[in-house]
């Protein structure tokens, strides 16, 4: 009987560290996309559209590994900006919408109108 406490307990131990371990490495993941992102939007606003592009895309890689829904979506949002600022409307089209589908998913309807209005004012 002390032997199957002492595995439970042994187990019950491990289960909770395996979980701690994957919940500071999503935090870390979490401030890395931070990061990107923030550099990503200061390459777009001085029109270094190619290296925005690359942290943007990572971000979402980031995001999509851990799950992240809301920075998949900033990710995606702001990667159509980059494609609008060069003139590349079908493809800033395709992320916009991909963007407002994960915001409504999430139910961030003032992500969903912002990327849906800006698709709106791409088509005109």
């Amino acid at each position: 009987m002390d032997i199957i406490l002492i595995s439970g307990a042994m187990f019950l131990a491990y289960a909770g560290m395996i979980i701690l371990y994957y919940r500071l490495r999503s935090q870390e993941k979490g401030k890395k996309i931070s990061k990107l992102m923030l550099e990503g939007v200061m390459n777009l606003r001085r029109g270094g559209y190619d290296k925005a592009a690359t942290y943007f895309k990572i971000a979402y890689e980031y995001s999509e590994e851990i799950n992240d829904q809301k920075h998949m979506a900033e990710a995606l949002y702001n990667m159509g900006l980059v494609c609008k600022e060069q003139n590349d409307t079908e493809n800033a089209v395709y992320f916009f919408q991909e963007a407002s589908k994960i915001y409504e998913g999430i139910e961030d309807y003032t992500g969903r109108d912002k990327a849906h209005n800006t698709v709106i004012s791409l088509k005109q």
